[in-house]
């Protein structure tokens, strides 16, 4: 349920894991006023990966197929020649920098 959610401290989920060392999580839950399951939830997560708290995903998603570098490659050649094709832009991208992308990529890509 979403609205039984509530933020627990980095600090407070470290004690959690220091008291399990004497206490079970059911008397961790008990004394904290927290539920069986987040404690367990959080010693589980220090067991597995030594930190009490979720990595963000960094990267999520399909990887670019233009980095920042061609986009300013791509910007220059307009800036040079402002009436340049699409099709114009694929090749030289293609011939200077080494990417081969659809010109619809492009396109999406300076729109």
């Amino acid at each position: 349920m979403p609205g039984n959610r509530r933020h627990i401290p980095e600090a407070v989920k470290q004690q959690w894991v220091t008291m399990s060392t004497l206490m079970s999580s059911r008397e961790i839950a008990q004394a904290t006023g927290t539920s069986h399951r987040t404690v367990n939830r959080v010693l589980r997560l220090s067991r597995l990966t030594g930190s009490v708290v979720k990595k963000p995903c960094t990267a999520s998603g399909r990887p670019r197929t233009l980095t920042a570098h061609d986009v300013q490659y791509l910007l220059s050649c307009i800036r040079h020649s402002p009436d340049i094709y699409l099709s114009e832009l694929q090749y030289h991208l293609e011939k200077t920098r080494g990417v081969y992308v659809s010109t619809c990529t492009i396109q999406r890509t300076l729109w």
